[in-house]
This record gives structure tokens, C-alpha cells and sequence, in this order.
């Protein structure tokens, strides 16, 4: 999955280049993760999550497996974001909660930078709360918002491990689900992985503590349970389907 998925114009946050940059986040709507059908999710997020979304894994070209919150089943389509960019839900993945900062490799090796995304109103000269000043030096707001994106990316290591762990146990299945909803239409969502609970309940004990340890015995749990939202999901489709079918007719010319 693309870490930069509605990222336009990503740039190396500059003291120098950025001076007197100020965040208007009072401006950020949603409509910029409206094409979005999955954001990559960390373990801590789970319990949260869980709560709203399917939480499923995929694996990427580097065969690590990572988890993912389902926002949507068509392509190019975020049920969880309204006509007004409103995200629709009570918790909001983290994901989507640090645009438009993201962390980047740098030119060294492990080495990671903070990043803008340049192309965001919100980020700008003239108005909002001060990220850098006009001597180059960081603002609290700015701290800030690198404590949470050095949080964010110490998260998804440790949870890239938790899914290592799990993976090397051979507790994944490979999975596509075919849908039908009540508007009538079929959905079908492929080449995602979800834990085998037949493999989980025929581990070894001794295998169990090392799980606990590490935090995966409670993903397992949570990931699990989280599947009973794939039916709200579905509805969320019905729902936006006949009020999409209600507009086009209200908006037909008369003959």
C-alpha cells in the first residue's frame, strides 16, 4: 500500500525554505481521502478501529503483511467520507489524522525526515498557528506534530512485527469474499488475509506466552472481531447507492 496515497506534492519540511509557515487546520476537510479504500493501521489503533471498521491485512511487494482498516469495497471509494468531506465515524485512523505531514527515507540509510504536503490550502503564509518562525526555529505546534509522526512510525514497526510474528506461525489464510447488498449489487474484495481461527485454536501452548508478551494474543482477538463490521460496510454501500439513484432521478429532465 501506497504510503503516500492522497499525497500530491510531498516535500521535505525546511527551516529555511519554510520559514513563517503557519496551519490552518480549522481548513482540512476530509475530501482529500475520499478516493481511499483502505489506510495501513497499528496495533494500537485495534481497539478503536475495531469498533468501526474491518480490520484485514495485506501483503506487500516485500512480503511483509501488514493491517488495514476497510474503508470501502468499490475502487476509488470512501464510505466513510460525505459529500462535505465530513469522515463519517467516531474514530479516525491515525493514518489519515497526520495530513498533511508524513515522514519520508531520507538520503541516509534508515534515516527518516518530515515531510508536507505542499499542495494542502491549509499549509501557507498568511494565516493559521505558527509552525516555523520567520528565524527558522520550531514552533510547540510544530514539536508537536513531530512527536506524533515519530509515535506514528514507531507504532507501525512495532506492528509490522506483531504481523511477522503471526505470519511466521502460519496463522494467515489468503481470502476473497464475494457481496451481495441489499440495493441489489455484488462486490467482490480479493487477495486480502485474515488469521485462520481453526490454526489459532491448534496452537501449542508454549507458543502462547511469547504472544501474550508481544501484544498479538489481543490483535488476534481484536482483528477478529472487527470482521462483524464487514456487514455495516455493506450497507454503508446500499445506503449511498439509492441516495446516488435518488439524486439521478430527482435531477432527470422531464419529458
Amino acid at each position: 500500500m501506497n504510503a503516500f496515497a492522497f499525497y500530491k506534492k510531498v516535500v521535505a519540511l525546511d527551516s529555511e525554505q519554510h520559514r513563517n509557515l503557519k496551519f490552518a487546520d480549522n481548513e482540512i476537510d476530509f475530501g482529500f481521502a475520499r478516493g481511499t479504500t483502505a489506510v495501513l493501521l497499528g496495533g494500537i489503533e485495534f481497539a478503536e478501529a475495531g469498533r468501526e471498521y474491518p480490520i484485514v491485512f495485506i501483503r506487500g511487494q516485500d512480503k511483509q503483511l501488514r493491517p488495514v482498516a476497510l474503508l470501502g469495497v468499490r475502487d476509488g471509494e470512501n464510505l466513510f467520507v460525505d459529500e462535505n468531506g465530513k469522515w463519517d465515524a467516531r474514530y479516525i485512523p491515525a493514518f489519515v489524522r497526520r495530513y498533511p505531514f508524513v515522514m519520508a527515507e531520507g538520503n541516509e540509510p534508515g534515516q527518516l525526515v518530515v515531510c508536507i504536503d505542499e499542495s494542502c490550502a491549509a499549509l501557507n503564509a498568511e494565516h493559521g498557528e505558527l509552525l516555523i518562525n520567520a528565524q527558522g526555529k520550531m514552533q510547540p505546534r510544530m514539536n508537536d506534530v513531530m512527536q506524533f509522526l515519530q509515535n506514528f512510525q514507531q507504532e507501525f514497526t512495532r506492528t509490522e512485527l506483531i504481523a511477522r510474528q503471526l505470519d511466521e506461525l502460519g496463522l494467515f489464510v489468503q481470502q476473497g469474499a464475494r457481496f451481495d447488498t441489499a440495493a441489489g449489487e455484488t462486490f467482490q474484495l480479493n487477495d486480502f488475509y485474515l488469521i485462520d481461527e481453526a490454526k489459532f485454536g491448534q496452537l501449542e501452548d508454549a507458543k502462547l506466552p511469547s504472544l501474550f508478551r508481544s501484544g498479538a494474543l489481543g490483535l488476534v482477538y481484536l482483528h477478529l472481531a472487527s470482521m462483524g463490521n464487514l456487514r455495516k460496510l455493506l450497507d454503508r454501500v446500499s445506503e449511498r447507492s439509492v441516495s446516488v439513484k435518488q439524486m439521478t432521478a430527482a435531477n432527470a429532465p422531464l419529458h
